[in-house]
This record gives structure tokens, C-alpha cells and sequence, in this order.
């Protein structure tokens, strides 16, 4: 695939990148340009906007909830299908939605004592267990299956609800965990420019500046409790898709053909 440009995306969605591009097996590797996890495509310019176009991108995922996707709509072209796959539903008082509040700008978070590390824990432990979740993470799954393009995923900072996307889709193609946990933790570097004025004024105002970091961190600790959560459940990814997700052993086969291949294919 030839590298495309995408110097005022990366500009504007500071946390957008290819899923792919990792050694997945002996020769192989998760293919480049097949899926993008990003932030919410929200407010882009017509520059941005054709640099999606020219990714190839024709179908966007969008784990948000109703009141996100209200406050913060995206204006996509037609050409793009944007599929809703609400992880939460409902759940306004999770702390990934007081973590995408708080990084969004879309409203204030608040945070609280509950709203710690072990809070973050719990809701990536959600991820596994409960059912909107499985749902959205199956549509997910079959969207880039089905997808006669490349496929973006995005949440509101594209680092909590995305970064299990994208870490479960990269574990189940074989990319070593280490590189996951990596690519995972690599959100932090990407939304630093967008959390430091939200904690400088959390701490001027003399507030819970260590609950609010634990909001807006991409902490590996997170993904691992997800990741052992399923494990514990499920006994491997696998079976997690296909007993949790409900996709068929045919389903799990196309999706591996769809996003991993030869090295040398992917360039």
C-alpha cells in the first residue's frame, strides 16, 4: 500500500494511527491501511477530511454514548458509513465517560474518590463482561470484516473504549502482547498536549488531580485487567470472539485473512 499523507489529520486528531504494520507470525504482520484507531473525528477541516478520503477509509465505528455523539457530532462524508456501536450504553456514570469528558471537552468531568485506578480497572473488566460492550466490540469486529475499505474506530480520545478495540483485534491477529501493551500506552504521548490544561487548572483550582490522572492515563494496568479478565472468562481471545462476541469460526477466519498477510503485501 503507498503511504498517504496526513499532515493536517495528524495535526487535528492528534491521537490517530494504523493499527497496523507488527510482525504477526513468520512472515506475516497486521496489515497497514486496513484499520485506524483515532479520537472522535469531530470539527475537521476539508484538508483532514480528504486526507480520511484518501486513507481508503469507508466505514467509521463510533463506540461513544448518545449524549457524546449529541454534543459532539461528526460530519463525515456520504461516502463514509458511520456505524454506532455504543460500548456503555447508558453507563453516564462510568469512569470512561468521565474519562472522555474530561479529554473531550464536550462537558465537564467530575472527578471523584471512586474515580481512581480501580475504577478504571473495573470498567476495562466491563469491556469483557457486559453485554452492550460485547455487542459493540462484536459490530466492531464484523464492520471491519465486512468493510469494503479501510475502517477507523474511535471513542472520545480513542485511548480507553478504542484502546480495547484495538488491542483486542491486534491480539487476535497474533501481534506479540508486549507490542499491544506499547501501542496501547502510546495514547499517553499522543493526548499530553490535550490533557496538561485540564490538569493545570484541576490543580490551581486545588482539586483531585490525582483522580483526574487516573482518567485521562492510558495506564497498561488498565488493558492488562481486561486482557486477564478475559482470559480468566474466556481462556483466549479466540474463544472470547467467538463464544463472547458470538462470531462464527467462519467470521473468525475471514477477519484474520482481512487484517494480517504476507510482510511484503502490506506496503
Amino acid at each position: 500500500m503507498v503511504d498517504v499523507p496526513v499532515v493536517a489529520l495528524h495535526a487535528e486528531i492528534l491521537n490517530f494511527r494504523d493499527l497496523g504494520g507488527f510482525p504477526v507470525g513468520s512472515g506475516l504482520e497486521f496489515r497497514r491501511g486496513v484499520v485506524y484507531r483515532t479520537q472522535a473525528l469531530t470539527g475537521l477541516s476539508p484538508l483532514a477530511v480528504a486526507e480520511l478520503s484518501a486513507l481508503g477509509i469507508t466505514h467509521a465505528v463510533d463506540l461513544r454514548m448518545d449524549h457524546e455523539r449529541s454534543s459532539l457530532p461528526v460530519h463525515l462524508p456520504v461516502s463514509m458509513t458511520v456505524v454506532v456501536a455504543d460500548v456503555m450504553a447508558g453507563r453516564a456514570d462510568s469512569a470512561v465517560a468521565e474519562a472522555g469528558a474530561a479529554e473531550s471537552g464536550g462537558r465537564e468531568a467530575a472527578p471523584r474518590p471512586t474515580s481512581g485506578r480501580e475504577m478504571m480497572a473495573q470498567t476495562y473488566r466491563d469491556f469483557i463482561r457486559l453485554p452492550s460492550a460485547q455487542a459493540a466490540y462484536a459490530e466492531f469486529l464484523r464492520t471491519v470484516i465486512a468493510a469494503d475499505g479501510a475502517t477507523a474506530v474511535y471513542c472520545a480520545a480513542g485511548k480507553d473504549r478504542t484502546g480495547w478495540a484495538a488491542a483486542l483485534l491486534q491480539t487476535f491477529a497474533g501481534v506479540d502482547p508486549a507490542v499491544v501493551s506499547l501501542e496501547y500506552a502510546a495514547s499517553n504521548e499522543h493526548l499530553v498536549t490535550r490533557s496538561a490544561p485540564r490538569i493545570q487548572a484541576e490543580r490551581d483550582a486545588g482539586g483531585d488531580v490525582e483522580a483526574l490522572l487516573a482518567l485521562v492515563d492510558a495506564n497498561p494496568d488498565y488493558l492488562a485487567s481486561a486482557l486477564h479478565c478475559m482470559v480468566d472468562e474466556y481462556g483466549d481471545v479466540d474463544t472470547y470472539v467467538g463464544r463472547g462476541l458470538g462470531l462464527s469460526a467462519r467470521e473468525r477466519e475471514l477477519l484474520r485473512g482481512r487484517v494480517t498477510g504476507p510482510a511484503d503485501d502490506a506496503r
